[in-house]
């Protein structure tokens, strides 16, 4: 097992995932280096790829306002594994920052060889969007 899977393993993502399932992930995924201040993804962009934060920190801005910043362990642009519909949000790396990248097609592909991946995957990303629209409704 890498030390990428064995981090992998312990973000609540991926936690329900086997070592066998999280590197038929893994094997298809980039892994990127951003400077501080790097831009990532820019709003209104079509998404092409789901991001997890390795080492680091990444800053969130929507429609100008910085909402939010996200730390090891945690993804952005997972809407991206279902379809390349514009991007929600403008990430920027905070500092030095490592982030896995998985594109929409190797994430299909890699469900190929593992289907049970998907419905984990899928939980969690509900589980995320039902907290998001439940934060919009207050």
């Amino acid at each position: 097992m890498t030390t990428d899977t064995q981090m992998l393993a312990g973000v609540p993502l991926f936690s329900r995932c086997t070592a066998a399932e999280i590197e038929a992930v893994t094997a298809r995924a980039l892994v990127n280096e951003f400077e501080a201040g790097q831009l990532i993804v820019s709003q209104n962009t079509p998404g092409t790829a789901f991001y997890l934060v390795l080492e680091g920190r990444v800053d969130v801005e929507k429609d100008g306002t910085h909402v939010g910043t996200l730390g090891v362990g945690e993804f952005f642009g997972e809407m991206s594994l279902l379809d390349n519909a514009p991007r929600s949000a403008t990430i920027r790396a905070a500092e030095q920052t490592r982030c896995m990248m998985l594109s929409s097609w190797d994430f299909r592909a890699a469900l190929e060889q593992h289907p049970s991946v998907a419905v984990k995957l899928l939980e969690v990303l509900t589980q995320r969007l039902r907290a998001t629209d439940e934060r919009r409704e207050r």
